[in-house]
């Protein structure tokens, strides 16, 4: 490693940083150490400060230390050497350390004493990590546990990991779960350990996928596509309109056109996408038709996917010689303007074609969670939150504040619940940030004396022993319990049960479970000693009931996505004033919107979270709600005889793709989710990777970008 530090002194290069304008300067920083080719990119103004760079640095890679604790290096503009960034002034400014757009930078720790960095020394202490191994090649459902030292290396990792399935592991990578994204780790990180790569314990680790183990009953479709540097956008608009089973039929039944090379790589690209034989493939030749026409992506920087698929439809449309294409009838509506004039009533009327519809965000944030009542109801309820609000205790407050204003902070209790059963336990200290929507319940407690304990009731299939749906907590004495302490909350649980589906009470049998977790048949006049739980078993024919009467699966249109579009078409009073054509004179006027018939076949929606601003690089995290199936657009029509002869075509849309955005607008990634046609399942599709989402809640994110909705017939 070369220790000179990189000259922060100003010159007058010409390539001089200081502009009369401000502007971003994207930089590239290494997740794993020195790996120039896993990065996130971030976006500094020149006149930040070396500290303040550090500071988002830490926050992006999670780094748990003080900003004095580590040092940057820089590589060179070759490629070949690392060089230390002096930070004996945390003052300089971006632009006075000269750092060009796109640099690559890394950290060092201060794991031993640099010339002119004498400094507190930070001592790696070696612990032992408790890892997740998937089972199954980059799925983390299933997985075993084993341990190592946090002082191993990545080498070493990579052995053990392929050790347990016995195989070799001689050039094989290994894969690491950060957030939803597997990072690669090829044998070149094998000296790295893993506490330099700020590996942690529960970290899910996967082996290489094997091509001979592709299972060729899948379903196709299930297709991963190569990043060809920072195109994820890209990926993800192909996986999105991959999956739209009528563009897919069009574009397929096209013979070879003439002078549409654009057309003939997509159509390819569909056919091997869905041809069963491959797990993934490089779009690269129609990224290179692409380029031709449209050279702003051939930069291979990040992009929006919305304004790529956007352009990219747009292509094809072009590539057609007639006025009507595929494109047109398939993608394109039209939105009906009326400007009413306040001082003569007048209306003026404009139609206008659209291929998408954008829908602005406010700058609020929300969280959903399940909240389970302790008579047994339960529901997905959102909490309104701002900034301040990141820890589990907040969120309850503010729950509390919202919805059930009665309760005290003591009585709620916060759960990671999957799958209908409770994971882990939040302490009011924990930050959710990292909480997954749809996996964050609040379970209402009831009041306790100090002799009382609280437990878990359970309900179970009888016929598979699973949970149907989430635990309740009970009060229960804790030194001799009867069922008579219990007989009042079982009969409350077992009302709900019943008035849910009109079972009778035969169709529920009762367990009690001890400390050792033996269960036991609950009768009248038990003594339960050691009471550790209660289990309800209930008959599937009637759980079937009861999963339909007590659906929360975000199906049903009562979403945030729901306000936006009533936000979009209401009505609203013009800024500044309207020159009316029939007054001749400017005045007061209002604006009112509406779709016209016949609606698209594809409706594709924007949920506009980015600001576009010069002097700004924000995005809205703000969780919204959209229905997976029964979008009905019917509301938002013209109401006029002139479209009377279309009014018998659907107006209710099905959910086939998401595409998702994390990060900000400098260094964000985008990913895939989409409903396969052949066996109805979703999947997430990000970039190589593919796999099946384990439940549908996982679609809904405070990540979804564009929404591309079906209509049906």
């Amino acid at each position: 490693m070369d220790l000179t530090p990189y000259n922060n002194s100003v010159s007058n290069d010409s390539y001089n940083l200081r502009q009369s304008t401000p502007y971003l300067i994207t930089l590239n920083v290494c997740i794993t150490k020195r790996n120039p080719n896993v990065y996130n990119r971030i976006g500094m103004w020149p006149s930040s400060t070396l500290a303040q760079l550090k500071a988002l640095i830490a926050t992006y890679l999670r780094i748990d230390l003080p900003v004095n604790r580590f040092f940057l290096e820089i590589l060179d503009e070759n490629g070949y050497q690392w060089k230390i960034i002096d930070d004996s002034n945390s003052s300089a400014t971006i632009n006075q350390l000269q750092l060009r757009p796109e640099s690559i930078l890394s950290i060092e720790y201060y794991d031993k004493i640099i010339p002119g960095h004498q400094r507190p020394l930070y001592s790696n202490n070696n612990h032992e990590l408790m890892l997740k191994l998937c089972q199954k090649p980059l799925d983390k459902t299933e997985y075993t546990l084993f341990k190592m030292s946090s002082l191993s290396t990545v080498g070493e990792l990579r052995k053990q990991a392929y050790a347990a399935f016995n195989k070799l592991s001689k050039n094989q990578p290994i894969y690491l779960l950060n957030e939803d994204n597997w990072i690669k780790f090829a044998s070149d990180m094998d000296d790295c350990t893993l506490d330099e790569l700020s590996i942690q314990s529960s970290a899910f680790i996967s082996i290489e996928p094997a091509e001979e183990n592709f299972d060729s009953k899948l379903p196709t479709g299930l297709c991963g596509l190569g990043n060809l540097g920072s195109t994820c956008f890209m990926n993800s608009v192909f996986q999105c309109l991959s999956n739209i089973p009528e563009f897919n039929k069009r574009i397929l039944a096209f013979t070879d056109e003439v002078n549409a090379p654009i057309i003939d790589e997509y159509k390819k690209l569909i056919q091997k996408i869905w041809s069963g034989k491959y797990r993934y493939i490089d779009p690269s030749l129609l990224l290179n038709n692409i380029n031709d026409n449209l050279p702003r992506y051939a930069s291979y920087r990040q992009q929006d996917a919305q304004e790529f698929m956007n352009h990219f439809l747009h292509l094809i449309h072009a590539e057609f010689s007639t006025k009507d294409t595929v494109i047109t009838d398939l993608f394109y509506g039209q939105i009906q303007s009326s400007v009413r004039c306040l001082a003569c009533q007048h209306i003026e009327i404009t139609n206008e074609s659209i291929s998408f519809l954008p829908l602005p965000i406010s700058n609020y944030n929300q969280k959903t969670v399940l909240y389970v009542k302790a008579n047994g109801e339960h529901r997905l309820v959102s909490i309104q939150i701002d900034a301040s609000i990141h820890r589990i205790g907040n969120l309850i407050d503010c729950f509390l504040r919202q919805h059930e204003s009665t309760l005290t902070r003591e009585r709620i209790r916060a759960f990671e619940v999957v799958s209908n059963q409770n994971k882990n336990q939040y302490e009011n200290y924990d930050s959710f940030s990292r909480i997954r929507d749809g996996e964050l319940a609040f379970l209402e407690c009831p009041e306790k004396a100090s002799h009382q304990k609280y437990i878990f009731c359970k309900f179970v299939d009888h016929s598979t022993n699973q949970p149907f749906r989430p635990p309740i907590i009970l009060v229960c004495s804790s030194q001799e319990c009867h069922y008579i302490h219990l007989s009042d909350q079982i009969d409350q649980l077992l009302g709900h049960l019943c008035s849910m589906t009109n079972a009778p009470p035969s169709a529920c049998q009762l367990y009690w479970m001890d400390r050792h977790g033996n269960r036991y048949k609950l009768n009248g006049n038990d003594e339960l000693p050691n009471l550790s739980g209660i289990v309800i078993e209930m008959d599937a024919e009637w759980i079937d009931i009861y999963r339909v009467s007590n659906n929360i699966n975000y199906s049903s249109d009562n979403s945030a996505l729901a306000s936006l579009l009533s936000d979009f078409f209401r009505e609203e009073s013009l800024d500044g004033d309207y020159h009316c054509l029939k007054c001749q004179k400017s005045t007061k006027a209002r604006k009112k919107s509406n779709l016209c018939l016949p609606l698209p076949h594809v409706l594709i929606i924007q949920l506009k979270r980015f600001t576009y601003d010069i002097y700004s690089n924000n995005k809205i995290d703000a969780y919204i709600s959209f229905p997976l199936y029964g979008l009905d657009l019917n509301e938002y029509l013209v109401k006029d005889k002139s479209h009377e002869n279309a009014s018998n075509s659907s107006t209710k849309y099905d959910l086939v793709a998401v595409s998702n955005h994390m990060g900000d607008l400098i260094s964000g990634h985008y990913t895939t989710y989409a409903k396969n046609i052949q066996d109805g399942n979703w999947y997430l599709f990000d970039d190589k990777i593919v796999r099946k989402l384990n439940s549908d809640n996982d679609i809904l994110t405070k990540n979804a970008y564009i929404l591309v909705y079906v209509r049906t017939t």
